[in-house]
């Protein structure tokens, strides 16, 4: 055990967090703040004790995050952020892209940007995770490096926290942490750089022109495409048919692209970016159930409604400050 972590846990403990023993709950809770995927578990295992807390600064953020049983986590391509993750108990197995990765207790795992990630957590597992805004990163990594164009590092995923790096990224986190519980005037970015410039100096990286070079390798074009059609909120009530018309392929190509390379079908991806839409729409207020329903391509509120239940756990007229008309 790193006492730094567990000193962090404890703090990040105290911190109202999410709870839940629901999947749609807990998958609801994290696909806004990272991004959509999947939980999957045995039914025959015991029931999910999901517990996430947060503390957000500039250009990180810093989290304990639990679910209790043995499940995999289905999430897909990271586009927007690193992760680096420390196991308090238990461990997490990774595909990585073309590689198989592991963590446990006393070692890490540091993620970047542009490979698919399926992530199998142990049962007990409760990791302490930095996640860390790709821009941010990669200006930090142009000034570390003083080239003249914006590159994306990939590091090497294994941490050992018994090495030198190790040991100072945890108490860095450690001081990030209880500097941010203590609603300390003085800004957190000074500790966020130290762990950058201690990844940019020990841990193996290279880099690409951008990360969507990663992303690119062996992914069709029209599978890129359609999900960056699907950051447009504009597009979400449009078909499936209708998306892979407007990409030029059938539905049958897109089908078989987005299975193979995201694990998920147009129609699950659609359906998720229409739902994390609707929760941000239904969390700022002023709009009725029927009028989001309507924005994100149901023309069936009472459809929309049952979707979001299952997606979220809780009916979206729930929600404080909302109608059902």
């Amino acid at each position: 055990m790193v006492p730094d972590l567990i000193d962090a846990s404890t703090r990040l403990a105290s911190v109202p967090g999410s709870y839940s023993g629901s999947a749609s709950e807990a998958v609801a809770a994290l696909s806004t703040r990272y991004r959509p995927h999947r939980l999957l578990m045995s039914e025959q295992r015991a029931g999910l004790d999901f517990r996430h807390h947060a503390i957000a600064c500039e250009g990180a953020s810093l989290n304990l995050l639990r679910y209790g049983p043995e499940l995999v986590v289905d999430a897909g391509t990271f586009d927007t952020f690193y992760m680096l993750e420390f196991p308090l108990s238990g461990g997490v197995d990774i595909l990585y892209g073309d590689k198989r990765v592991s963590s446990r207790v006393g070692s890490g795992l540091v993620l970047s940007p542009g490979a698919y990630v399926r992530s199998t957590w142990r049962a007990d597992t409760t990791q302490v995770m930095l996640r860390l805004e790709r821009g941010f990163v990669e200006a930090a990594w142009q000034r570390f490096t003083g080239e003249t164009q914006r590159r994306t590092p990939i590091f090497e995923a294994e941490l050992d926290l018994q090495a030198a790096a190790g040991r100072r990224i945890a108490r860095l986190i450690g001081l990030m942490v209880a500097e941010q519980m203590e609603q300390a005037t003085l800004s957190p970015m000074p500790l966020v750089n130290a762990v950058l410039d201690t990844l940019f100096e020990h841990v193996p990286a290279t880099s690409v022109a951008t990360v969507e070079t990663v992303a690119a390798g062996p992914v069709p074009s029209h599978v890129r495409s359609f999900r960056k059609l699907l950051d447009d909120p504009s597009h979400l009530p449009m078909t499936v048919a209708e998306l892979a018309a407007r990409l030029d392929v059938s539905t049958r190509t897109l089908t078989t692209g987005m299975r193979r390379f995201t694990g998920f079908s147009p129609h699950e991806y659609l359906t998720m970016r229409r739902l994390e839409h609707a929760r941000r729409l239904l969390d700022r207020g002023g709009i009725t159930v029927a009028s989001v329903a309507e924005r994100v391509g149901y023309a069936n509120p009472g459809r929309f409604a049952a979707s979001f239940r299952a997606w979220c756990g809780v009916h979206p007229s729930h929600l404080p400050d909302h109608d059902e008309a």
